[in-house]
């Protein structure tokens, strides 16, 4: 048998696809196919396509080109909290 190293990260991981609900309560629209760019290495690509991370107190998202953190939400009962420093920009149509 083989000694083979797990990546833990890896294997939480998820796309932002599934937290595509969350994404829409937030900006009540469909946000998965639009466009970001990540702040640290320029990767312009749809937020569907972003790492997410969905087992800590909120949820991550993360580059999927350099795996910097993108954005992050954490809900609480009286608010949903949004860090988009990671990006560039996050572009919806309204």
């Amino acid at each position: 048998m083989e000694n083979e190293l797990v990546d833990t990260n890896y294997e939480l991981m998820l796309d932002a696809n599934a937290v595509g609900g969350l994404l829409m309560d937030i900006f009540g629209a469909e946000m998965t196919a639009e466009p970001s760019e990540c702040a640290h290495c320029g990767n312009q690509a749809e937020l569907g396509t972003l790492l997410a991370f969905t087992h800590g107190p909120g949820v991550v998202l993360r580059c999927s080109a350099c795996g910097q953190v993108v954005l992050r939400i954490v809900q609480t009962p009286g608010a949903i909290y949004l860090d988009a420093r990671g990006a560039v920009y996050l572009k919806f149509r309204h």
